[in-house]
């Protein structure tokens, strides 16, 4: 075996936040919807098969996690995906279902 990778604690310990973040059905499904673009809450509502106030408590768990991100224009509110990496994870996440 080779020598293991090294990893900082701070570096594990998001990646596990990250993993968990992912780990329930309605938020892998919201974090599907959102690689193709911004969604409000009642969109992604809509979507989701749960009920509007788990939505959003799937959503506040998705932002402490690092995996959402919130904007607000006047009234409304925006969830996006913060960058490109976790849009890869997600799509990773897809293919290894997929194979």
């Amino acid at each position: 075996m080779s020598a293991e990778p090294v990893i900082s604690p701070n570096a594990l310990a998001k990646a596990v936040a990250a993993l968990r973040g992912m780990a329930y059905e309605h938020r892998l499904h919201i974090l599907i919807l959102l690689r193709a673009g911004e969604a409000t809450p009642s969109a992604l509502s809509e979507a989701v098969p749960a009920h509007a106030t788990a939505v959003s408590h799937h959503l506040r768990n998705l932002i402490h996690a690092g995996l959402v991100q919130r904007r607000r224009r006047g009234r409304q509110v925006y969830y996006s995906l913060p960058n490109e990496s976790i849009g890869r994870l997600v799509d990773e996440v897809l293919t290894y279902v997929a194979d």
